[in-house]
């Protein structure tokens, strides 16, 4: 499935990988950015966000972060106990990145957690988490609480589930029901309205298997994909959009072989998604379909302004409106849909590289964001 799935077991253990210099490492971090530096504005940096309130180093791994709109609140998924896992237990951290105030969810428990999904202003989280038979769940940092999130009737066989997309006020959830038999993990996407409880199944087992969705702002519209994109012939990946509201679909690769979504655009009208090894951006109100990189993209801007792209020298944010990009984070750099910021002053990301920041010796993967300005 596309979202990345984060496995532990008691006394597991995680490899840092390969360390990047210092010299590319300055590089990469001070590189061009969208928005030339001026005397009013301040260079960009990358800051180390895995770390404990009084700032120690984490004693684990961490990755799949995901930040809110205004660059503020940052969850993402560890396997440190300093910062509040069980022994050998992933869990999830919210961080209020000016406070530093931090919220560790372990609810639902187990070794098996997915990549999270946030709210705009940060309030919510989706994720998904357990151990033989994960679960979607809703967590309200204001209340403390998660909620499973699951339908008054679910399709027979239904015993997993995952969450994939929030809309920016957490108002919708879109997430995905199956069970262990292959193929049927990820038969059936839902979209849950939160103020009513109510459940609408977007697609179920009459298509291929779903590997990822995106909501609008509201809800109304849902980009899925379905199928899994490999090197076997026989695999089909397609990306579609829906109108909750008319029932309208359309698919919006069509003839570019298998596709990836990305992400779809708060108002619904552009769809992000990779294609023949670049990215592609379709205006569902024109129909035009642009190519605007040759290397893939891990995530987007709710605006679909800022494609954060991963090349064999790393992450680089581009500025869709400009053209201009920006050295992000170092080669092997980790990201998931929802690691950029509403206006693209904010990235976070995964990496092993030991020199992004002073002190880091702890010889593990850790989360950072990089901040334009």
């Amino acid at each position: 499935m596309a979202a990345r799935v984060f496995r532990g077991r008691p006394g597991a253990s995680v490899s840092a990988g390969a360390a990047i210099s210092l010299a590319s490492a300055l590089a990469l971090a001070l590189a061009s950015t969208a928005v030339p530096a001026t005397a009013a504005s301040h260079p960009p940096r990358v800051e180390r966000v895995s770390t404990a309130t009084d700032g120690t180093e984490a004693d684990g791994a961490s990755t799949s972060a995901v930040i809110s709109d205004d660059g503020r609140h940052a969850a993402f998924l560890t396997r440190a106990e300093n910062l509040g896992c069980s022994a050998g237990y992933p869990c999830m951290q919210v961080r209020d990145l000016v406070t530093g105030a931090v919220t560790t969810v372990r609810e639902g428990g187990g070794f098996w957690w997915a990549a999270p999904s946030i709210s705009g202003d940060g309030r919510y989280v989706g994720y998904s988490a357990g151990s033989k038979l994960p679960a979607p769940y809703l967590h309200d940092r204001r209340t403390g609480q998660s909620q499973r999130i699951w339908p008054d009737v679910p399709p027979s066989g239904a015993e997993l589930g995952q969450v994939w997309s929030l809309s920016r006020h957490g108002t919708h959830i879109a997430y995905m029901l199956g069970n262990r038999n292959g193929p049927a993990f990820t038969r059936y996407l839902y979209v849950r309205d939160t103020a009513t409880g109510t459940d609408e199944l977007i697609s179920g087992a009459d298509e291929p298997p779903k590997a990822a969705a995106s909501l609008s702002a509201d809800g109304t519209a849902v980009a899925y994909m379905t199928g899994f994109t490999s090197d076997d012939p026989a695999d089909t990946a397609d990306v579609f959009v829906v109108d909750r509201a008319t029932g309208r679909k359309v698919q919006v690769d069509t003839g570019l072989g298998q596709a990836r979504l990305i992400q779809l655009s708060d108002d619904g009208r552009y769809v992000v998604f990779d294609a023949q090894g670049g990215t592609y951006v379709r205006d569902l109100r024109t129909g035009h379909l642009h190519r605007v990189a040759d290397t893939p993209a891990k995530s987007a801007s709710r605006d679909a302004r800022y494609l954060l792209l991963s090349g064999a020298d790393g992450l680089r944010l581009l500025d869709r409106r400009t053209g201009r990009s920006a050295a992000v984070g170092p080669a092997g750099s980790e990201a998931v849909p929802g690691a950029v910021s509403a206006k693209g002053r904010a990235v976070v990301f995964g990496s092993a590289a030991d020199d992004l920041v002073p002190g880091d010796t702890n010889g593990a993967s850790d989360i950072f964001v990089y901040r334009a300005r």
